[in-house]
């Protein structure tokens, strides 16, 4: 279980991601069996390995949930790759969003986060967005600005030269694989201490 969780989870959040961007699968499907669904099973299992003291095997939840995100966002970039059709649109007004989040660690401290994003409102031809929301600036209000869109209108728009289909594949199966190396060795420290534990057995003559 400790080397079958990560690429399980992560190849469910591509399947997942894959019927709802060339098959019939919606929105909320793809929330709950791509993302929410993996990333519950990976914090189940993490549970699970803490509590036996499996702390390697714990931790591989880590880079097995970053995969999962990274597979799910991949299949919307190679969606766009094979089927994206690139417009030229003008941009008519730029919005500036921040988002800040407070928590408190173990020690009572309160830190704050904060997220900046950028709503492009956009005049594009027939069949194309009318805003695109990234976390950068990337135009001035009339000018143009190359957007990557959906004809079927399954997956987000994007910028052109933001479609990282590949990238974002190889960075998964790093993830993965760095999940799968973790939980790896949290196994075999896991069975060498169990065995160091065991009672030795009494040698008589």
């Amino acid at each position: 279980m400790a080397l079958a969780a990560p690429p399980l989870t992560a190849a469910l959040a591509f399947w997942v991601a894959w019927e709802s961007a060339y098959g019939s699968l919606g929105n909320w499907g793809l929330f709950l069996g791509g993302l929410l669904l993996p990333l519950v099973l990976l914090g189940w299992h993490a549970a699970l390995a803490a509590r036996r003291g499996a702390s390697l095997i714990a931790l591989s939840a880590l880079p097995a949930g970053l995969g999962v995100i990274l597979a799910l966002a991949s299949v919307g970039h190679t969606a766009l790759e094979d089927r994206g059709v690139e417009i030229s649109c003008i941009v008519l007004k730029v919005t500036e969003h921040t988002e800040t989040e407070s928590s408190m660690d173990a020690e009572g401290h309160w830190t704050s986060t904060s997220r900046t994003s950028y709503d492009h409102r956009l005049n594009c031809p027939a069949g194309g967005p009318e805003h695109l929301d990234t976390p950068s600036r990337l135009a001035k209000e009339g000018e143009s600005l190359a957007v990557v869109h959906d004809p079927q209108g399954k997956v987000s728009p994007r910028a052109a030269g933001d479609v990282h289909g590949r990238g974002l594949r190889t960075a998964a199966e790093v993830a993965v694989g760095a999940a799968v190396l973790l939980g790896l060795a949290g196994g075999i420290r896991e069975a060498y201490e169990k065995r160091r534990r065991r009672p030795r057995r009494p040698t008589g003559r």
